[in-house]
This record gives C-alpha cells, sequence and structure tokens, in this order.
C-alpha cells in the first residue's frame, strides 16, 4: 500500500491500455517458451563411445538407464518422448543437434555423467548455451538437486555442441554426478539412486512446462 501523501497514480485509460498488452505480450511470449509438448532425450555417448569411465561402468549406460526413466516418467504426464538413442549405438553430435531442431513445440534435454581426473569433483550441474534455455535448465538443476541431495554445482553457460547447435529449441545438457567420484560411482550404481535422478530431470521440465 502507497503512503498517504504520495501521488495518486495515473488513471489514463491509454496508460492503461498500454499497460495490459504489454503485460499480455509478456504473457504470450512466457506460454510460448514453455508451449512444448515433445521432449528430446539425448543419452550421452554410446557403442565405442564409452564417455567417462572407471572400470567396467561406462557413462554410456548409465545415460541411457536414466534417459529412460525419465522417458517414462514423462509419457506418464502425457509428454510425447523422442530419444536420440534408445540402445548402445553411437550417434555422432550433428545428428543429435539436428534431431533437437527438427520438432516444433519441443525441448532438448542431454544426458550425462561427468569425470575429474583428481577424482575430487562431486555433485550435478545443468548447461545452457542460449539465453531462452536457462530457465529449463534452472529448473532440471533445481528438481534434480532437491530429488538426489547431490552437491549442487549450479546452472552454467557452454559451449557444448549438443546445446549449441540446438537453435530452433531450448536445450540443455545435464552432468549427473561424478563417475570418477568413487562415493557417487557406488550410488549410480544402484537403480535407486538413478530413479531418483530420473524423477528430479522429469519434475524439473514438467515444472518448467506448468511454470507461469
Amino acid at each position: 500500500m502507497p503512503p498517504q501523501n504520495s501521488p495518486r497514480p495515473l488513471r489514463s485509460k491509454h496508460l492503461l491500455a498500454g499497460v495490459a498488452g504489454i503485460a499480455a505480450v509478456l504473457l504470450l511470449l512466457a506460454s510460448d517458451v514453455r508451449a512444448f509438448d515433445t521432449v528430446i532425450l539425448d543419452p550421452g555417448h554410446g557403442a565405442h563411445d564409452r564417455g567417462a569411465a572407471i572400470g567396467y561402468v561406462y557413462e554410456k549406460h548409465l545415460a541411457l538407464d536414466t534417459a529412460r526413466r525419465v522417458e517414462q516418467l514423462l509419457r506418464k504426464e502425457g509428454l510425447k518422448v523422442i530419444m536420440s538413442r534408445s540402445r548402445d549405438v553411437f550417434i555422432p553430435l550433428q545428428d543429435r543437434s539436428a534431431l533437437g531442431n527438427s520438432k516444433r513445440g519441443a525441448i532438448f534435454v542431454s544426458i550425462h555423467y561427468n569425470y575429474n581426473r583428481g577424482g575430487s569433483g562431486a555433485g550435478a550441474e545443468t548447461y545452457y548455451h542460449f539465453s531462452n534455455s536457462y530457465m529449463l535448465a534452472a529448473y532440471i538443476q533445481a528438481y534434480l538437486v532437491q530429488r538426489s541431495s547431490m552437491t549442487n554445482r549450479g546452472v552454467k553457460s557452454a559451449n557444448f555442441h549438443v546445446i549449441r547447435a540446438t537453435t530452433k529449441n531450448p536445450a540443455v545438457l545435464v552432468e549427473c554426478g561424478f563417475v570418477s567420484n568413487s562415493s557417487e560411482r557406488a550410488r549410480m550404481m544402484t537403480g535407486e539412486f538413478r530413479k531418483r535422478i530420473a524423477e528430479g530431470i522429469a519434475q524439473g521440465i514438467v515444472a518448467y512446462r506448468k511454470a507461469d
């Protein structure tokens, strides 16, 4: 409530109409950003490209299993899901980004697991390249950390090919913990932990879609 001695607010019909028009445009833009019915899931690596690996723990397997879990959860929410790969095959980066650009009304989510040569890295982080992808990354990161209880490494801008070359839809890349970290590796080898990661990613996507 304004102070009693403050100037009375302007009541011009033209001003109010202008404000209402701007608000309507902003609302339209916000809803348009989130007006998607298709999620393109991109499990990283595959076949000869194992990704991060320690012993027989390969990122390519972890990413595919996690993406399949996310797929099932999103389909239950009524969303269409396209997988860049649904088995252990190699997909070139340009084909992944081409798929990300192939559908209208879609978002692109690339799923990975991290690696640090020193073994000191820990936690989850989500990357975006274009500003229109920031909110998607933020929602996924928030729910992923909440559901998995991993260290929050934040939302970061990056130049990875799949999110840089996916220009027609919001695109993010999620790093779901460090294969090189013995503690996190032990957790991610369990189906229960990968289930929680998948739930966090899926919940973030759904919340982003429903946000005003």
